[in-house]
């Protein structure tokens, strides 16, 4: 008799056990869901906004809009008490999580948490719209993050507040860049220098993907990049005779980033000091925007009308016909080192002074640009396979993001079959950008 209730109790005591673990994931999930909704239908709206300025800039000449968009920047900064919104906006994500990690109290910044989110999405929308090097993802990690901290402030859904910022943001960032697993492995990586949390990744994925289908249902179920990859599939590929300059483009990738982030940093950091000293932090944009606009006034006429968009508006569909036409285009691999060179002047013009301007997609077309610089030097039968895993290469050693940039390339593209090139150039580009990264705040566990 003993026996059986012993077993009873045991039986009952798993049942509790079990119970509560599944109330308290599905109340997580559920939570995912709505956020997923909510955020692809802000998604929508916000890139329905950077349609809006892009085509309110074309109006004006190409050296003219990134002025006006200095300018509005730093009014909005110094008007609207604003100093957050400069930057990338992905050092602030990272500050949030750590302030939540530490279960730091947050009330003091509850007054401009709505105030941010709106500027940072306002300013990275003029930024973008004027032609400057610029990504999306700062307003997809403010707006998504703040959204979950708004729904873990309610209490109703037993919700830790560093789970509610990965959650929210990982839906924008998975829209945004039509790359719902990898936007969630981005923010679950981004916050540290060799961790990834993988607590928040189920309901992370989960709002993603919702946020995912609803974005691509205005704005077409294609993937970000889309292009031929029959050249370079496994059929007509030895990738294991490849190995030698897998690995070598790898060492390469990683050694440039280390370089480039040494620079970018202190450029930004004595762009701040200077700036400070003066007690005008406010006007980095402006004369960041300024510099810009002579820059381009300087190159333009003297650039390929082809590659133009490298420097005015870069974007995805610039990387589409950079990958699509590298294999067509018989330049020399000079030209596409002065390219590259010439890119890294304008992120250190506009991201480096701190303008509203993401960084994942400049990283993304400067890694393509490395690309191909080394593919045609090493590999000029088919350098679009180099121009492909410097995305993911540059990407992932730039941010200490590796896994997210590995399958940000497979989602980008939607061809499984770079998933093992793609990880050995990415890795060993990681390791070799040593334990530094563009993003200020990030956490070694």
């Amino acid at each position: 008799m003993s026996e059986k209730v012993k077993l009873k109790e045991r039986i009952k005591g798993f049942y509790i056990l079990h119970h509560s673990w599944l109330a308290r994931y599905f109340n997580i999930i559920f939570l995912s869901i709505i956020l997923g909704l909510i955020c692809g239908f802000v998604m929508v709206l916000f890139n329905y906004l950077l349609i809006l300025f892009k085509m309110t800039f074309s109006y004006l000449p190409y050296f003219i809009s990134p002025i006006l968009a200095g300018l509005l920047t730093s009014l909005l900064v110094k008007y609207g008490n604003a100093n957050r919104i400069m930057g990338t906006g992905a050092a602030e994500f990272v500050e949030d999580v750590n302030r939540a990690d530490l279960n730091l109290e947050q009330s003091e910044m509850e007054f401009n948490r709505k105030q941010n989110v709106f500027s940072k999405t306002l300013a990275t929308s003029w930024t973008y719209g004027s032609g400057m090097i610029c990504g999306l993802e700062g307003p997809g990690l403010l707006i998504g993050g703040n959204l979950g901290y708004l729904f873990f402030k309610t209490g109703k859904y037993h919700l830790e507040g560093i789970d509610a910022f990965f959650i929210g943001a990982s839906a924008c960032t998975g829209a945004i860049l039509k790359a719902p697993i990898s936007g969630a492995l981005f923010c679950a990586e981004l916050p540290y220098f060799n961790h990834i949390r993988y607590k928040s990744l189920v309901p992370s994925i989960i709002a993603s993907t919702i946020a995912y289908f609803i974005y691509c249902t205005f704005f077409e179920f294609t993937p970000l990049v889309e292009t031929d990859l029959s050249s370079i599939s496994p059929e007509r590929v030895n990738y294991l005779l490849l190995l030698p300059l897998l690995v070598l483009f790898g060492i390469i990738s990683g050694l440039f980033v280390l370089v480039f982030m040494s620079l970018l940093r202190e450029f930004t950091s004595k762009v701040k000091k200077f700036f400070e000293r003066k007690n005008k932090l406010w006007l980095s944009p402006l004369c960041g925007a300024l510099a810009y606009a002579l820059f381009l006034f300087m190159i333009i006429p003297f650039l390929i009308e082809d590659y133009e968009s490298a420097l005015i508006g870069p974007d995805a569909s610039f990387l589409n016909y950079f990958i699509n036409t590298i294999n067509l285009i018989k330049m020399n691999w000079i030209f596409y080192l002065i390219l590259g060179g010439l890119f890294l002047i304008g992120i250190f013009l506009s991201i480096g002074t701190m303008n509203s301007a993401g960084i994942i997609m400049p990283l993304m077309i400067f890694g393509a640009i490395l690309g191909a610089v080394f593919g045609k030097l090493f590999y000029p039968e088919n350098p679009q396979l180099f121009v492909l895993l410097g995305i993911s290469a540059v990407l992932g050693a730039s941010l200490n993001t590796p896994i997210a940039a590995i399958f940000l390339l497979l989602e980008l593209t939607w061809a499984p079959f770079l998933l093992i090139p793609a990880s050995i150039t990415t890795l060993i580009a990681y390791i070799f950008s040593g334990p530094t990264s563009i993003i200020r705040g990030q956490k070694n566990i």
